[in-house]
């Protein structure tokens, strides 16, 4: 018996000295706070593209002023088509703490555009209005994120 209780005791010491080790010990894998050479050039691809769709809205505006409901729905399914998917290459990129504030933005955008064209749909210019507004705050905010090269 007392060969058993032995075994069993050195087993439950290898264990605990097994977790403090791996508990206490380990590699460093904190998050970069700088980006790295490669990760600007790679933030200088995308980054132009999404902001040559932020450009673009003021024409968005336009067609919610003249009510322009078509347009509305055309800008938003033809040019802007693509924003969500260039809002998200840009936003892979980015260090770990932009990039969750980065995704947030993003889905916001994305959900007010969809208010923004549903406003359309119901010729409600004030809705309309409103969304396009977040939705241009919510672009600059995202687009602050940024890194300049």
């Amino acid at each position: 018996m007392g060969r058993f209780r032995f075994r069993s005791l050195l087993g439950w010491a290898l264990a605990a000295i097994a977790v403090c080790i791996v508990g206490c010990g380990g590699a460093d894998v904190s998050q970069p706070t700088t980006y790295s050479n490669e990760q600007l050039a790679q933030i200088e691809i995308y980054a132009p593209r999404v902001v040559e769709l932020r450009d673009r809205f003021p024409e968005l505006e336009d067609y919610i002023q003249n009510k322009d409901w078509v347009d509305i729905n055309s800008f938003i399914h033809g040019p802007l088509g693509e924003l969500r998917a260039r809002l998200g290459r840009v936003t892979s990129r980015l260090l770990l703490q932009d990039a969750e504030k980065a995704k947030v933005l993003a889905d916001d955008i994305g959900n007010h555009l969809e208010r923004l064209d549903a406003a359309a749909e119901k010729y409600n210019q004030i809705e309309a209005a409103s969304q396009y507004r977040q939705a241009l705050d919510d672009f600059d905010a995202f687009i602050s994120l940024i890194p300049k090269a």
